[in-house]
């Protein structure tokens, strides 16, 4: 007969990997990484300073917030693209997942004040790499500052996200500008000085094209320069899978990645940690 009592797998894991990732998001220039404390069922904030925790494999529905109080999913739901299980979107932000990325309606079916508020196209520079992307107009800095980017300018505002939707994939496809990089291209550019003159000839360049094909007149480019980190690296720093244990000594954070110095430069997407769990390592 074995000695003390039988753990379940569940209360197992839960040992483990005590911290379940919540929201990883930006204050500014101030990132934070949220997590829900199962042992003090209460939301702490990982200390991202201190690069000594492991993180799983396994990423389960982050629940959903009511006022001020948190709730976590009843089902414990296994996800997978998204950090919600649908029920838990639907209670607390939207009935259908799948319109964060391509909207269904201009609000008359799903009637989210979400859908139906202003969005604006802009053009992000990472570098002189362009890409095109849309935004509530209520958050769009920080959106930019979410995902890194070194300046952006604002090239339209349309009336529902729906509509803003049509114009990035129409200006994109015919102007040959992308909606999205690589990781692993984007940090490259950290090991390189800002070429802020040749981000400048590409608005210029883009405002004429812009004008000319669709009548639209692009804002002056808004510099993003609070990031924690000094710029440029010394080198480029190599994406680690995001389940593992990390150890290293930080060097910053800008969008997403989190790099640090461990035998090596070492970049970890942040971003990607909501819905897995973590346990800090203290040895």
């Amino acid at each position: 007969m074995a000695d003390g009592p039988v753990i379940d797998k569940d209360e197992e894991f839960e040992k483990r990997f005590p911290l379940h990732a919540l929201e990883y998001h930006w204050d500014r220039f101030d990132p934070h990484l949220l997590c829900y404390d199962t042992p003090a069922s209460e939301v702490t904030e990982l200390d991202l300073d201190d690069i000594r925790f492991s993180v799983s494999d396994v990423r389960q529905c982050i629940g959903r917030g009511e006022g001020d109080e948190y709730i976590r999913c009843g089902k414990h739901s296994p996800v997978d693209r998204f950090s919600q299980c649908p029920e838990c979107a639907e209670e607390s932000f939207i009935p259908f997942q799948e319109c964060i990325f391509e909207p269904k309606c201009d609000g008359e079916i799903c009637d989210m004040e979400f859908c139906k508020r202003e969005h604006v196209l802009y053009i992000a520079f990472y570098d002189t790499r362009m890409k095109i992307g849309m935004s509530s107009s209520r958050r769009i800095e920080q959106r930019l500052i979410e995902q890194g980017a070194d300046a952006f300018s604002i090239i339209g505002k349309y009336p529902t996200r729906k509509r803003a939707r049509e114009a990035e994939k129409d200006i994109s496809s015919r102007l040959r500008i992308p909606q999205a990089h690589r990781q692993e291209v984007l940090l490259r550019n950290l090991s390189r000085q800002l070429d802020v003159g040749g981000i400048e000839g590409r608005h210029e360049a883009l405002a004429l094209t812009l004008g000319e094909a669709y009548g639209l007149t692009p804002e002056p480019i808004e510099w993003l320069e609070g990031y924690p980190i000094d710029l440029p690296l010394r080198g480029t720093p190599e994406l680690l899978r995001t389940a593992g244990s990390h150890r290293g000594e930080r060097v910053g954070i800008k969008g997403k990645w989190l790099v640090f110095e461990s035998d090596g430069l070492k970049a970890l997407n942040l971003a990607d940690m909501p819905a897995r769990f973590l346990a800090r390592n203290v040895a």
